[in-house]
């Protein structure tokens, strides 16, 4: 069905040639025909003007941000030129695409090439300057970033506010030391997992670990340090005392990796909320 549906397009592309296709790239578009758009854009053969391109530039760049298509997104917003109304629309997206690909240094310039001299334009960016920063933890040049856009801002003032929210938790968190906990389970099994938050885990460690070890020393000094039970026992210990000091020390890296993604997520979302707004 879809191929058929690709054939009747390019059956009325050919039709449409000599009148050019922006008005049907456009309607393909916004009906949500991203992939339709795409093919009409590639077999699109008509010579168009500076203006037109724009806008066939930017359309295919809209259709491939909405398919996730990124890198191919920001590179067909980059040519629209400073002339087109879309071209502020174009670099501010084609910019976050960066962001979110982890381009954060590529972002920044293609940011830096927008004309800044509207305040609100002006606030949007150093909105978006301040978020990079966060991603790259740079904490305190994300806070003077911030502090430049004020958050009466109708369009930024709730992303204001959540990106500083985010900031405040920064500041605020201390991060877990792997060492330690692996120093604390090693003195106490179960307690890095306490420490690192996972107090069932930890309890349930220490009770184990302190069983085995008490059952391993009662069977030593019955029977001897060669009998069955005492090896076994002791041998069931020994595993036991090893994994909880190692799972201490991931449970503290995973803790830290999730926290550090989460922050990851809520930024970029933050950072995106405000272009749809401001452009839509």
């Amino acid at each position: 069905m879809k191929y058929i549906f690709l054939l009747i397009i390019a059956f009325l592309l050919t039709l449409g040639q000599s009148k050019g296709q922006i008005p049907f790239i456009r309607h393909l578009v916004n009906s949500g025909f991203y992939e339709e758009a795409i093919f009409v854009i590639g077999n699109d053969k008509k010579d168009y003007s500076a203006q037109q391109r724009d806008s066939i530039n930017y359309y295919n760049g809209w259709a491939h941000y909405s398919l996730k298509n990124l890198q191919e997104s920001s590179s067909s917003f980059l040519k629209v030129s400073d002339t087109s109304p879309f071209y502020n629309k174009s670099y501010f997206f084609a910019g976050y695409n960066q962001i979110y690909l982890g381009n954060y240094g590529e972002a920044r310039s293609i940011l830096d090439r927008i004309d800044r001299s509207d305040e609100p334009i002006l606030w949007l960016y150093n909105f978006e300057l301040s978020g990079i920063e966060m991603l790259n933890g740079k904490w305190p040049e994300a806070k003077q970033y911030l502090e430049l856009v004020p958050e009466e801002n109708a369009v930024l003032n709730n992303q204001v506010l959540a990106l500083n929210e985010i900031w405040k938790e920064q500041e605020q968190h201390r991060e877990k030391s792997p060492v330690a906990a692996g120093i604390m389970s090693a003195i106490l099994p179960g307690s890095g997992k306490i420490y690192v938050g996972k107090t069932g885990a930890g309890i349930a460690s220490m009770i184990g670990n302190i069983g085995f070890g008490l059952i391993t020393w009662e069977n030593y000094r019955k029977s001897g340090l060669a009998d069955v039970k005492t090896i076994l026992f002791g041998s069931i210990f020994a595993v036991n005392y090893v994994s909880n000091i190692y799972g201490s020390v991931v449970s503290v890296k995973v803790i830290e990796n999730e926290y550090e993604n989460a922050i990851h997520n809520q930024i970029l979302f933050q950072l995106h909320i405000p272009l749809r707004n401001f452009f839509d």
